[in-house]
């Protein structure tokens, strides 16, 4: 083994989770997860590997078989605690080309040549006795030992295998493969760099091209969405017809096709951000009814109730012309009303009432003329307030849950409808919501010759936002 690359065996029993932690810590949703017992049966190495540089190397091993019967041979040939290492190996070198202790010799062999041990167990599970011949086997080869309990179902035995574990492993940590984040990744690396001191210079190179990494995916996030974001806001789309054809007639055309850009883009920045995060083989539900917030159609009426700012939020930042002191907001989305007759000031003067239809779709602006017998017809770009958050409210939630979705999780991605964790922009600061606005306002009033430090400008508000969320 190199000693600049530390490998990593990861060992237990059959469905105990052992190719989720490999597919977690390898950023690999390549590696095969399956419920039927034996699926992995050969060893397969899967390096963790950031901008092609490989910080360390996991093996998805198969399972104990036969462990008792394996520990009571070592014993057998068993001379002085001193050569247990070698008898491990003779274990190995008599079995490996028979049919006998097939699964034991395939997951030895890895230790032997020089990988880590990653013990892990189903700590949803209650700890039995016959689990000490495996952790004792593991004690034979010598090798740097950790043990990771992942809670596979609902119940939770930690605090009755962890007396057990600490007797034969320098380090035991919870860790559920299906749940975890950046900061659980890096506290494993800070813990394998305890295990054994030849490795301690390599990983914390690796430490901090990890942290490094971290910081770049989030840069490039924030271009993403930024481009994203000047992109829907400033697009234009125009048709040429005939100097005496009805432009109605070309309405659901236009509208169309110019909607059907804009979903597109916002698509096309989601796989970007999907592929960042090395989620290459991510499913989504696309029924109607069922479709997380984030997958639901960008004009759907549930989106458009769901996120983006409260019409008074809109006010607040000047996105929409305010009421006057004492009156009343009356906003409709897509047909659905929310804050209806609420009460936005104090009893100050006249008083009256302001509406204001927040209608998800843009419309055709205007016929810009006759040119060589042609009309011209344009629409764009969409002058709904509100747009603009719901645009920014979709990228920072569908980034939010990319990024900490766990590359051991192969079902269909749902997501919560309610609480406020989907409402990322009512939740910013007044001062980020107002600058935003300003932003926005500016970009579709087309100040091109501002649309450098504009774009600056969104790009240190967003890395702001992402970092904290």
């Amino acid at each position: 083994m190199s000693a600049a690359v530390p490998k990593f065996a990861v060992i237990g029993r059959v469905n105990k989770g052992k190719s989720s932690i490999v597919s977690t810590l390898s950023e690999d949703d390549s590696v095969v997860i399956d419920s039927t017992p034996g699926t992995t049966r050969f060893c397969h190495e899967f390096p963790f590997r950031i901008d092609g540089r490989t910080l360390m190397i996991l093996i998805d091993t198969p399972g104990f078989q036969q462990a008792p019967r394996t520990l009571a041979w070592l014993r057998a040939h068993e001379d002085s605690v001193m050569n247990r290492k070698e008898v491990v190996f003779k274990f190995i070198t008599t079995f490996q080309n028979t049919d006998e202790f097939v699964d034991e010799c395939r997951l030895l062999a890895p230790i032997l040549n020089g990988a880590g041990i990653l013990y892990v167990v189903d700590g949803a599970r209650p700890f039995r006795k016959n689990y000490e011949a495996e952790m004792e086997i593991l004690r034979w080869t010598g090798q740097p030992r950790m043990a990771l309990i992942n809670k596979i179902g609902q119940g939770d035995y930690s605090d009755e295998w962890r007396p057990a574990l600490d007797q034969y492993f320098s380090v035991v940590r919870s860790f559920n493969a299906h749940y975890v984040g950046f900061l659980d990744r890096l506290r494993l690396l800070e813990a394998f760099r305890e295990l054994h001191e030849p490795w301690r210079n390599s990983i914390n190179e690796s430490i901090r091209y990890l942290k490094s990494e971290w910081e770049r995916r989030q840069r490039i996030t924030s271009d993403v969405i930024v481009r994203l974001l000047i992109d829907e806001l400033t697009y234009e789309k125009e048709i040429t017809i005939g100097k005496n054809d009805n432009p109605k007639n070309y309405t659901h055309k236009i509208e169309a096709e110019f909607h059907d850009y804009l979903r597109h883009q916002e698509q096309k920045a989601r796989r970007a951000i999907e592929h960042l995060y090395q989620h290459l083989k991510i499913e989504t539900e696309e029924g109607e009814l069922d479709r997380p917030v984030f997958e639901q159609d960008l004009f759907s009426k549930s989106t458009w109730n769901l996120l983006g700012l409260t019409v008074k939020q809109l006010i607040a930042v000047g996105a929409i012309a305010g009421a006057t002191v004492g009156g009343i907001v009356d906003a409709s989305v897509g047909g659905a009303s929310f804050m209806m007759g609420t009460l936005i000031g104090g009893a100050v003067g006249a008083g009256s009432i302001l509406y204001f239809s927040t209608n998800r779709f843009a419309s055709i602006e205007n016929i810009i003329g006759i040119i060589q017998g042609k009309q011209i017809i344009r629409i764009g770009p969409h002058k709904n307030p509100n747009f603009p958050w719901i645009l920014l409210d979709r990228a920072l939630l569908h980034f939010k849950n990319i990024r900490d979705l766990a590359h051991s999780r192969r079902e269909k991605i749902f997501l919560s409808k309610t609480g406020d964790e989907q409402r990322i922009v009512r939740n910013l600061d007044n001062h980020t919501r107002k600058e935003l606005n300003r932003i926005f306002s500016s970009l579709r009033k087309k100040k091109l010759r501002d649309s450098n430090r504009l774009q600056l400008e969104l790009e240190k508000l967003l890395m702001k936002i992402i970092i904290q969320i």
